[in-house]
């Protein structure tokens, strides 16, 4: 276990009067989050001393699942998103969507389109799972890879927080924060690791910051040891898996019409991971068609890193490289750092 220097908590300022708590104690301000882009210039304005971020909404997910649907939602989230990437904020921050899929996305979208840091709220329910069945550590897993920087966790119950802090905070690589009502902290919740305060949408600041200020003077902070990096937390896009660096791999399995048989075949099969093999255009829609089917880590391999690619931005989980199909260096780094692809 490594044990990790955290913050003592820090606040999201998210109205432009709130400069004042600047003014009182500023090294408990962590930045200023704005919602719309008249908050975000009036924020420029009056919180000049600190980061100032811009919120995204992700659009509302399609009911029809034509494929290819991940590409299309991107591309949806890409033509929204592009015109407030264009402000140039400090940082933005990812909200309004439940599904894992749908987040990832729309992270992908955003580093299409930008360098920009990068937070992303995760809604979490009871049993540390998101409202579409995502185990919360996958998802971390996935996010802290692709580019976000911090992941900030929400819930409907107050202790739904503290069950996936406890559960995320020995594998997250990132800062964690939640966002939650100012009464929650007043029951004295445990949260693991958590470094960053976030007011609802109907609270200000001010409500929180006496909270975080009293958490900081009483040193009520849990932290948890993170895990060593000895094992490879390698998600399926639903669930965690944890495999050791020599872990045995399948034969090629072809990604076309038959895929779905074939997984059901191999359910049985000693094989901790799946090798997916693409050879044209149509294996990656017969792999976003069986995502709901794969119950273990993928090895993604195709000869072609255009096809690759493919494969990467539709597949959620981490993705293991094995060698097959040799690709360029160059080309691995960028996979590994957009994608977080796990070369074995």
């Amino acid at each position: 276990m490594e044990s990790i220097p955290l913050s003592e908590g820090q606040l999201m300022v998210t109205d432009p009067d709130d400069h004042s708590l600047l003014v009182s104690n500023q090294e408990l301000i962590a930045g200023a989050l704005a919602a719309d882009p008249q908050i975000f210039a009036r924020m420029r304005e009056t919180c000049p001393e600190i980061p100032v971020g811009l919120m995204l909404a992700c659009p509302t997910l399609p009911k029809d699942d034509v494929l290819p649907a991940c590409e299309a939602y991107i591309a949806e989230c890409r033509k929204r998103f592009q015109p407030l990437l264009q402000l140039h904020a400090d940082f933005y921050y990812l909200h309004g969507v439940s599904n894992f899929h749908a987040l990832r996305a729309a992270v992908l979208a955003v580093t299409d389109l930008s360098g920009a840091a990068l937070m992303a709220e995760l809604p979490v329910d009871a049993d540390c799972r998101m409202e579409d069945g995502t185990d919360c550590v996958a998802a971390v897993a996935v996010l802290q890879r692709i580019g976000v920087s911090t992941v900030v966790l929400t819930a409907s119950e107050p202790e739904d927080l503290p069950e996936a802090l406890h559960g995320i905070a020995p594998y997250a690589r990132i800062s964690l924060g939640v966002r939650c009502p100012a009464v929650w902290l007043l029951r004295g919740l445990d949260l693991p690791n958590v470094e960053l305060f976030v007011p609802m949408a109907n609270e200000r600041a001010r409500r929180l910051a006496d909270l975080v200020q009293l958490r900081r003077v009483n040193g009520t902070q849990t932290i948890v040891p993170r895990e060593l990096d000895d094992v490879v937390l390698a998600p399926d896009g639903r669930d965690a898996h944890f495999i050791d660096w020599t872990t045995s791999i399948s034969d090629e399995i072809s990604c076309d019409h038959l895929l779905g048989e074939r997984l059901i075949e191999l359910e049985d099969e000693a094989p901790a991971a799946f090798k997916l093999l693409l050879e044209e255009e149509e294996d990656v829609i017969a792999l976003e068609e069986n995502l709901y089917m794969i119950t273990r880590p993928v090895c993604l391999c195709a000869e072609s890193p255009e096809l690759l690619e493919k494969a990467l931005r539709v597949y959620a989980g981490l993705a293991l490289y094995d060698g097959t199909w040799e690709q360029e260096a160059r080309i691995l780094k960028y996979f590994s750092e957009k994608y977080g692809l796990i070369c074995m």
